[in-house]
């Protein structure tokens, strides 16, 4: 937290939290009723709120190393504490109040307690609200097979996942089992079942929630985030034996997905691990959220690839190349690139010039 200097725009907010506060809670309730989605606290500077793009310091006192200590400590349980005192870093969630929930991170820097809140969407949406293209919903109506989720950090990964569980939850009669690192959005049984299981609570690891999973037996499986070789190569496996399987990973683009895939299969894993993709990976979607032209917010950009015959057959092959200038093909159904996506935002005047050209691998495509 030492080094906020950014381009931002740093403006000061007047508030009626008072110059001293000692309360997380009544901080955190302030920045979800002003539209903030980050809160960052650290020694030596006044509480922050990062706001429609910009870093807001709100007109507070500094806090010292023991206000950071006590805000931080008050949402933790003692063995959460502990955890953060040994490791040196803590991820957890707490609710704000019944509408909101919070994503923390805490760590320490120069020797003090730092951390950064992640405030979560109030409620999830359905995926076409959410702005995920049609496709991605019309696949979880499939019986078996992988559908991945990526994004970068902060962009909306895990509110994707949100949303496509609670699109099965309202269309079909089906026992869904999540596998979360941090369980954001608490699911309440529609026509579906909902068992959320968070790593480090509820179960071991992800592995040890996998083996269980084999005896569970769901009809879907959600790993947020799926991550390593061995959590790849077992999820292939489960959702080859008809579950389906959804899973969030974190990466830029389609391509980025297909490789971290294919990379699970190394040496002696390797011809498996290509058989399985090309027989269960049916729809990739990346994830980008852009600052919004004239407006608050930020708008989805997204990169899609559908599955069919001959991508299938190039993913099992690991013919990237020949994978990538498929999807650059404008005819292609159901597949695109995220600069064709950007571009068309752009169109419509939905995010600036230098938005798209900041976000676009292939900024030239601009003057075409």
């Amino acid at each position: 937290m030492g080094n906020t200097g950014s381009n931002r725009k740093m403006t000061l907010l007047t508030s009626a939290l008072g110059e001293s506060l000692m309360d997380i809670t009544q901080l955190l309730t302030f920045a979800v009723d002003n539209g903030a989605r980050q809160v960052l606290i650290s020694a030596g500077s006044p509480p922050i709120l990062f706001k429609e793009g910009k870093l807001v310091f709100t007109k507070m006192d500094s806090l010292g190393s023991d206000d950071t200590r006590e805000l931080v400590y008050s949402v933790l349980s003692p063995a959460d504490i502990e955890k953060l005192e040994n490791d040196r870093e803590l991820s957890f969630t707490f609710a704000v109040r019944q509408d909101s929930r919070c994503l923390g991170s805490a760590y320490f820097e120069r020797g003090s307690l730092a951390a950064v809140f992640r405030i979560a969407p109030s409620s999830v949406v359905l995926p076409t609200k959410l702005g995920l293209p049609s496709l991605v919903a019309e696949a979880t109506e499939a019986p078996q097979g992988l559908i991945v989720v990526a994004a970068p950090p902060g962009h909306g990964k895990s509110t994707a996942i949100a949303s496509l569980v609670e699109f099965i939850n309202s269309e079909r009669e089906a026992t869904i089992l999540t596998i979360e690192k941090r369980i954001v959005h608490p699911c309440v049984n529609r026509k579906s079942i909902v068992t959320q299981r968070q790593v480090g609570r509820d179960t071991l690891s992800v592995l040890s929630a996998l083996e269980a999973a084999a005896e569970q037996d769901p009809d879907v499986l959600v790993i947020d985030p799926m991550v390593g070789d061995e959590v790849i190569r077992r999820a292939l496996a489960f959702a080859g034996r008809g579950h389906l399987m959804i899973a969030s990973m974190e990466a830029d683009y389609v391509l980025e997905v297909v490789e971290q895939l294919l990379a699970a299969g190394a040496a002696e894993h390797g011809r498996t691990v290509h058989r399985q993709l090309g027989a269960q990976l049916m729809l990739i979607v990346a994830l980008r959220l852009l600052p919004r032209e004239g407006a608050d917010g930020r708008v989805p950009a997204c990169e899609l690839l559908k599955v069919d015959a001959d991508v299938a057959r190039l993913v099992a092959a690991g013919e990237l190349k020949a994978l990538g200038k498929r999807m650059a093909e404008p005819e292609e159904t159901g597949t695109w690139t995220m600069d064709s996506f950007i571009l068309k935002l752009r169109e419509r005047g939905l995010v600036s010039d230098e938005v798209a050209r900041r976000y676009m691998l292939d900024p030239d495509l601009l003057e075409t």
